[in-house]
């Protein structure tokens, strides 16, 4: 999903660990300094929570916050050419699809396009996206759920995408799981999400006392952890990079001139904890001959 326009974030308790005792689904609980504090995450706790807040998000826009929107979406589309090498006889599937623009952006080069979205309100503005597109004919969106894949059949999928929700996905082993069921053999998937190993999350932003959530569920993993959920779920092959990722939509100006600096810096030196973001392309094997 694109990046998230509501701004709600994090109680210094939530970081450590401790639960948000009290307080119903949907329910925010702001610290003193919040405001100066980065993002306080939503209280979530299961996916009919996760919809709600991303169904408020879709009444908003859901408008792009971390930068150009026409040169961020060039960028991560980019990312998905150089790893997964979209073929235009693909069908693809894009997880957690939002209001539908990467597919929308992707669908002229491949067969077809299927967006899936837990949200029905974001689903709906990738409805009224497609509307006036050429290629409403080659797309399809969908209320699903990507741990349970119920509307996608088995082997029929070439491409998987997903970018920007897996970090928001509360049972990673199962949505792996999945995509690896609805891909064909030899199909491919691509994701683009945070790095937990990023120097804000890992460091800068614990010091200064920033929170970085959107929702109290966000997990964000590292690049071995990830690869050891692919491993786990079947795929091979896998390939990351990483990609700049800056988080300008959730922090002061001064704060993002920062992170663009030490992404410079990463850039050049190539240190992938400046970079912020991790790209991976994993393989589902060929059919056994």
């Amino acid at each position: 999903m694109p990046t998230i326009q509501k701004r709600n974030p994090v109680s210094s308790a939530n970081r450590a660990g401790h639960p948000l005792r009290g307080l119903s689904p949907g329910t925010e609980w702001r610290a003193p300094w919040s405001r100066l504090r980065g993002v306080v995450p939503t209280p979530s706790y299961n996916t009919t929570d996760i919809r709600s807040f991303f169904d408020q998000c879709a009444s908003t826009g859901f408008l792009e916050q971390h930068g150009h929107p026409q040169r961020l979406l060039e960028y991560r589309l980019a990312l998905v050419r150089s790893l997964a090498r979209p073929r235009p006889s693909d069908v693809v599937l894009d997880l957690g699809c939002g209001n539908g623009h990467h597919l929308l952006a992707l669908v002229p080069e491949v067969a077809r396009g299927i967006g899936i979205d837990v949200s029905p309100g974001m689903i709906e503005l990738a409805h009224a996206r497609v509307r006036s597109s050429p290629w409403i004919d080659n797309l399809t969106f969908e209320v699903d759920d990507a741990e349970e894949l119920k509307e996608i059949a088995d082997q029929s999928i070439d491409l998987a995408i997903c970018i920007g929700a897996f970090e928001h996905m509360l049972d990673k082993r199962a949505v792996l799981a999945g995509i690896h069921r609805v891909l064909k053999f030899g199909g491919r998937f691509f994701c683009l999400t945070p790095d937990a190993d990023y120097v804000w999350y890992r460091s800068i932003a614990p010091v200064l006392g920033f929170a970085t959530k959107h929702l109290s569920s966000d997990r964000m993993l590292t690049r071995d952890e990830f690869s050891a959920l692919l491993d786990q779920a079947g795929f091979r092959r896998i390939r990351s990079v990483p990609w700049t990722f800056i988080p300008k939509g959730d922090v002061p100006s001064l704060v993002a001139l920062l992170l663009t600096v030490l992404d410079a810096i990463g850039r050049h030196a190539r240190l992938d904890s400046l970079r912020g973001g991790l790209a991976l392309c994993a393989w589902k094997e060929a059919k056994p001959t």
